[in-house]
């Protein structure tokens, strides 16, 4: 089966995103991330791995003290912050923020950085839901929250390494001439966000499963059945976070949810949980990023 759907070697991708030059993980991110996955770690012991990492531990501590967050008192330790907003928040604001240090996505002038990770915090929080609803699933939740922080870091990239043919894309986007970004990027490069991200995570080493995340269109028919249910989890999450933010009632082809053996009424459910959510998380993605 072909890896990547829109090209004809991985080498072609590499030539165009100057693979060379494309920034790396500060040193010690990726055990990071692996430790924000892992469901089995306490406050104490997180805090004690985020503290290595002094440029997230004080952001982390600033949301705790926003007034997003609104705490009655100063909060002034990493370990009370992370008492304080949760293990959900915790995962996912210090995962994005660790995967978005190497990147200016700003050099792309039609990047929208708080749509960009309110899309982030929603896909997370739309995996999370999705994982734990499934009978069928190996893939835990919180693997789940961390692959759909990062899921769309292809589109990261691309804004960072070729900021004017992705800004072009954008506005063939807005101007309707494509319904969906994606469609934009193979027409002005002839890949995806889903072909840079799946190179991205590779050159950083990730594990597989997040590797297969970050590519979520591409099903390879011979990955093992958790990477395999990552892209499909991935894929479902991302119709629903686009109907969401379309203000569009959400609707799913029954095949690509008999994988995960839900139903469209779950989907539904999902769908109006994170409608709740949307506002925060908007707010959120503000703080953390703008």
């Amino acid at each position: 089966m072909k890896i990547l759907n829109t090209l004809h070697s991985e080498n072609e991708v590499l030539q165009r995103l100057n693979f060379n030059h494309i920034p790396i993980l500060p040193p010690g991110i990726t055990g990071l991330i692996q430790a924000l996955s892992d469901d089995s770690i306490g406050f104490t012991q997180l805090a004690k791995k985020i503290e290595l990492y002094p440029a997230i531990a004080t952001r982390l501590i600033g949301i705790a003290n926003s007034a997003w967050s609104g705490p009655v008192n100063k909060i002034t330790s990493l370990e009370i912050a992370c008492a304080r907003l949760g293990f959900n928040i915790i995962r996912s604001v210090g995962i994005a923020l660790a995967v978005a240090s190497p990147f200016d996505a700003n050099r792309c002038p039609g990047f929208n950085g708080k749509y960009f990770w309110t899309t982030a915090l929603l896909a997370a929080e739309g995996a999370t839901l999705l994982s734990a609803s499934s009978p069928s699933t190996e893939v835990k939740p919180v693997s789940a929250r961390a692959a759909g922080m990062m899921h769309n870091l292809g589109l990261l990239l691309l804004s960072d390494q070729l900021p004017v043919e992705v800004n072009e894309a954008i506005k063939l986007t807005n101007r309707g001439e494509y319904e969906h970004l994606d469609e934009s990027l193979q027409f002005m490069l002839g890949f995806n966000h889903c072909d840079a991200g799946r190179l991205l995570a590779k050159s950083w080493q990730l594990p597989q499963i997040f590797i297969d995340a970050m590519a979520y269109q591409i099903i390879d028919e011979d990955a093992e059945k958790s990477s395999q249910d990552m892209a499909v989890i991935m894929r479902v999450t991302t119709l629903i976070v686009s109907a969401l933010q379309q203000n569009q009632p959400v609707s799913i082809p029954e095949d690509q949810l008999t994988p995960l053996a839900i139903s469209s009424t779950e989907i539904t459910k999902i769908h109006q949980r994170l409608f709740k959510q949307l506002e925060k998380l908007e707010v959120m993605a503000e703080t953390l990023f703008l």
